[in-house]
């Protein structure tokens, strides 16, 4: 059997890359600093993505750079696939010729101390077994090109035979020899070349992601293609410090802070010069549905995409919307339930979305859109978890949304106890709520029930459980259209308890959309 699928990361975000002071290097080791605390936050990361992924296309074996920051990368993926650690050289750091210090980096003895619960015994894969051994007067780009052929052309025949059970490796190295290995497997002759015709570059992010998988099932073979290049959606905040050899300095050195730094300076010095020539409308000059101008506007910033690029009739894109927490306040709303009979404290179940249940919502280019929980009262006992539920848009735009929940389905015991437990479920059953967009700080994910990616969602909708809703009497128009109003109410910011009417406070307030909706809808039933 051969090795099928090859996953080549980058190490994380490094410590030295914040503002000094920097601690001492745990190895003692120069240039072997630790991840910085967003490093280790992308690490795991990382792990929660791979583990993420079907069984079948998880690694199977680790294998690191012996410098700190690569093994810290690995732990947590070590732990979350039940793996161990190797180090290899022959992955290790690129240093330029001429640097005064070509650090060597630690051995299994030296790491042990500090990831014991994740290396694996040196005898299994000794740190130096292949020979490939970077030069300690450092590389050139072409010398570093052919370490990592020599690299592949000896790893993969040894391992193939004595891990003949093994299709997937997960390599975590240095953006430089990250490039390196990605070349030699595309076949691309150097370190400086471009994948495609469109001049796209090899990724190198920090913890970035690539993939290469095998064309043929030949072991004689050594032809691979590239279907993940340098992946950062899994990561809160995305690609950050990417690099590559155009930029003439080595990654993550001093000299790479200093450029990059001097870069973002002459970027802001332009943006607002360039904001400064089009006006105080910005670059756009659109005006977002928050109703700040300049920003982009909500539905761009949730599918990704600007509207001259949306050449189709419908768009799928997600949301996530995050309902209140109802029985936190449940004392507060009027429903039947009798406890002047028990002195019991009533136990809820979690807030659940059924497989009955229908939401509808407003336009989702308003500020505040309204949604609405219908058909949540199925009597089905066991609710599964992750339940989609298809939304339709009472506005009648054609958005398709998903929702999930988590369900929990517990049957009652028959006589007194059935009034102790309190299905929230219900609370929420036809209730409309007020919502706030919330752009997130990155991305989240979604995945198909085969592990599929099919999704990112940039922005929430937050129910503002402040405002409630309750229906008032019927109110006649001239035009002899008899609408059921919905009233809402909002809780006084001060702090009273009590609530004050929004139509209380302006008297000249408009209709909400939601509003302005249903007495359209009600004008055409009526002459319909």
């Amino acid at each position: 059997m051969t090795i099928k699928e090859i996953y080549i990361a980058r190490h994380g975000y490094r410590m030295n890359w914040l503002p000094p002071p920097h601690p001492p290097n745990p190895t003692g080791v120069p240039s072997d600093p630790p991840l910085a605390p967003h490093g280790v936050d992308q690490a795991k990361e990382l792990a929660a993505f791979l583990s993420s992924l079907p069984t079948k296309d998880q690694p199977q074996f680790i294998m690191t750079s012996p410098f700190y920051r690569c093994v810290e990368t690995a732990q947590p993926i070590a732990q979350t696939l039940d793996l161990k650690v190797h180090l290899d050289r022959g992955v290790g750091e690129w240093f330029k010729k001429g640097r005064k210090i070509v650090p060597e980096p630690a051995d299994y003895g030296d790491l042990t101390k500090f990831f014991s619960q994740v290396l694996d015994k040196e005898e299994v894969w000794p740190r130096d077994r292949l020979g490939v051994v970077p030069n300690l007067e450092g590389e050139t780009g072409e010398e570093i090109y052919s370490r990592a052929t020599q690299f592949w052309h000896k790893f993969i025949p040894i391992f193939e035979k004595e891990y003949p059970d093994i299709e997937n490796i997960l390599i975590v190295t240095h953006a430089a020899t990250k490039i390196a290995l990605g070349s030699v497997l595309l076949k691309l002759g150097s370190v400086t070349s471009p994948i495609d015709g469109e001049e796209t570059m090899l990724r190198a992010g920090a913890c970035s992601l690539s993939k290469y998988v095998r064309i043929t099932d030949d072991a004689n073979d050594f032809d691979w293609k590239l279907v993940m290049n340098g992946n950062c959606e899994f990561l809160t905040k995305g690609e950050e410090m990417n690099w590559d050899f155009t930029t003439g300095v080595e990654a993550g050195s001093a000299e790479d802070i200093a450029r990059r730094k001097k870069e973002a300076e002459a970027k802001e010095k332009q943006q607002q010069s360039q904001s400064q020539e089009e006006g105080p409308r910005g670059g756009n000059g659109k005006k977002s549905s928050t109703g700040l101008e300049g920003e982009v506007p909500v539905t761009e910033a949730a599918t990704g995409v600007s509207e001259t690029d949306n050449m189709d009739e419908y768009e799928t894109f997600y949301i996530t919307v995050d309902l209140p927490n109802v029985p936190k306040r449940i004392d507060e709303e009027d429903f039947t339930i009798d406890r002047s009979k028990t002195r019991k404290t009533p136990r809820f179940k979690h807030n659940v979305l059924k497989p009955s249940a229908r939401l509808q919502m407003t336009s989702l280019g308003d500020e505040s859109p309204l949604v609405k929980i219908s058909n949540n009262t199925s009597n089905t006992p066991n609710a599964s978890h992750g339940v989609a539920v298809v939304a339709r848009d009472i506005s009648h735009q054609s958005t398709a949304t998903t929702v999930t929940g988590t369900s929990e389905g517990r049957s009652s015991k028959a006589g007194k106890q059935n009034n102790s437990i309190i299905d929230a479920s219900t609370l929420i059953d036809g209730r409309i709520f007020e919502t706030n967009w919330h752009k997130l700080t990155g991305s989240e994910l979604i995945f198909d029930d085969y592990g599929e990616l099919i999704g990112r969602v940039k922005e929430h909708l937050t129910c503002n459980d402040k405002v409630k809703f309750t229906p008032i009497k019927k109110t006649s128009y001239n035009d002899g259209v008899s609408v059921d109003f919905v009233d809402f109410e909002e809780e006084d910011p001060i702090g009273d308890d009590s609530t004050v009417k929004k139509s209380d406070r302006n008297s000249n307030s408009k209709p909400s959309p939601f509003l302005r909706n249903a007495i359209k809808v009600a004008k055409r039933k009526e002459y319909s």
